[in-house]
């Protein structure tokens, strides 16, 4: 029974499928930041149970199906940054319980409808053809009171100019009392208001840092979260570039906001994570958390990412034992923290080479860790929701959604499979094994067959050392087990490779 639908970030292109409406128990769609285009079926909207709708960061085109109005349990819409067209449906005035609906960066028109919650301007902006955002503070006055007729006998006129003198005097007097309250009010509301906005700019930082932070110049720092400044994406956001003094650079993540928004624990979860260190964990600098906009700041490294050393085609890259093994062991070493030296223990749930990034020695740190433990708090995600990606999740992971440290075992071992053959963990060439053939698979038939020289990449082979290659291949068939219960710990994984070691030159 699939509740929640998780493939954001693996450019999946192709249009959306009308079949959708099939999966009557779908709670939470996430197909943010692929490449899918054509319409939206307006067959989504016949999914009674959805909550969260994340189509962001696509290529689709067309109209937004006023159907989506008859999902009525909807939180969370996100369709910003797509080319959507025509106008924002006015079935959405219906939807009760949307709080978050997100139609940035558009092509939208017409008029924005009446909601039944508040939603920020943002959520609206670059849609040229969109009106201005309506003041949220907007009211409608009320009719005046209509006048009671009046007794004009001669003998009550004396007593009727007295009552209405006293009237007006007390009406002016109220009225001067009520004005200054007004006064009092409106200008202490300004400055909570500023306060808030103050409140609401400040970057929290966890390090010495040589320049202050704060949410304008971070942003002005990545050009707007300009895409010239994109340096990655990934299941929890993108990542960008930004040099905030000459020298100082430093990586924003900016988090998908619909995945993120409604973690009540966010600060302090955020707090417990900027107190972690370790020497192959790329280092918390800080975070800015506000309602339309989350974004963390790691250092930067100029080394880039393991997925461009492993499958970068220009033949500089250097795939020595010494560079392999020490990569290996920085990243086992940084997992092996996680499970056994942090309370609570961190499963990070998405290892893979993206996730992995590299100094200019080629130094390797682990990043992205404790982000799937903020979900496990937020209001909007299903305990059903798979984190990781497609070809590094382990098997029981996938059926299941249990996650355990043994889950991150399997990853790390595809991991190592890639960065001894420099294939991916789906490599096309595998499709003329059938479906479903993945790399452990590929490794699995060599091995068998006793040709394993052929499962690595050649020069990695030639420069050997091939007993210790062997060894590593062994290691990783270990990690990568179907059966969770007979991988190795982490642990375990950092003693072999440390008793692997790296022969004398």
């Amino acid at each position: 029974m699939l509740q929640c639908l998780d493939l954001r970030g693996n450019s999946l292109n192709g249009s959306l499928p009308e079949q959708v409406e099939k999966l009557k128990n779908l709670k939470q769609v996430f197909l943010g930041e692929n490449s899918l285009a054509g319409d939206i079926p307006s067959q989504v909207g016949h999914l009674a149970s959805l909550s969260v709708l994340d189509l962001s960061r696509n290529a689709l085109t067309g109209s937004i199906p006023p159907s989506l109005g008859n999902a009525t349990k909807l939180e969370v819409v996100l369709l910003d940054h797509n080319r959507l067209l025509g106008e924002i449906p006015s079935s959405f005035s219906s939807l009760l319980f949307l709080s978050n609906l997100d139609v940035s960066f558009n092509n939208l028109s017409g008029r924005i409808p009446h909601l039944q919650r508040l939603i920020t301007c943002d959520q609206f902006k670059g849609n040229n053809f969109l009106p201005p955002c309506p003041d949220p503070n907007s009211y409608s006055t009320t009719s005046l009171p209509i006048p009671l007729a009046v007794d004009q006998s001669p003998n009550r006129k004396t007593k009727l100019k007295r009552v209405v003198i006293a009237t007006v005097v007390s009406a002016s007097v109220i009225f001067l009392v009520l004005l200054l309250m007004v006064l009092l009010l409106v200008l202490g509301r300004r400055k909570l208001c500023r306060v808030a906005s103050l409140r609401r700019k400040v970057v929290v930082t966890f390090t010495e840092v040589p320049k202050e932070l704060n949410y304008d110049n971070v942003v002005k720092a990545t050009g707007n979260f300009s895409i010239r400044h994109l340096i990655g994406t990934g299941g929890f956001g993108a990542t960008y570039k930004a040099e905030l003094a000459p020298g100082y650079i430093i990586a924003v993540k900016r988090l998908s906001i619909g995945r993120f928004q409604g973690v009540q624990q966010f600060d302090a979860e955020i707090r417990t994570l900027g107190r972690i260190r370790h020497k192959n964990l790329v280092t918390l600098i800080g975070y800015y958390t506000g309602e339309a906009e989350m974004f963390l700041i790691y250092n930067y490294l100029s080394g880039g990412n393991l997925e461009t050393f492993i499958h970068d085609s220009s033949g500089n890259k250097n795939t020595k034992w010494p560079v392999i093994h020490k990569i290996a062991l920085d990243i086992a070493q940084a997992l092996a923290y996680l499970h056994y030296s942090c309370i609570p223990r961190i499963v990070h749930r998405d290892i893979k080479p993206s996730n992995i990034l590299l100094d200019e020695n080629l130094n390797a740190y682990l990043s992205d860790f404790g982000l799937a433990r903020l979900l496990e708090v937020s209001e909007t995600h299903a305990t059903t929701d798979v984190a990781g990606t497609f070809g590094y999740v382990a098997p029981e992971y996938a059926t299941t959604c249990r996650v355990t440290d043994k889950s991150d075992v399997y990853s790390f071992g595809i991991v190592l499979l890639e960065l001894m053959s420099g294939k991916r963990s789906l490599d096309p060439s595998f499709s003329e094994y059938g479906n479903g053939f993945n790399i452990v698979a590929w490794a699995k038939l060599f091995n068998v067959e006793g040709h394993s020289s052929e499962f690595f990449s050649p020069e990695l082979w030639e420069a050997g050392p091939r007993e210790n290659l062997m060894g590593l291949l062994r290691l990783a068939l270990d990690c990568t087990v179907e059966s969770h219960s007979v991988r190795p710990s982490m642990r375990q994984v950092v003693d072999k490779l440390k008793a692997l070691g790296v022969p004398e030159s």
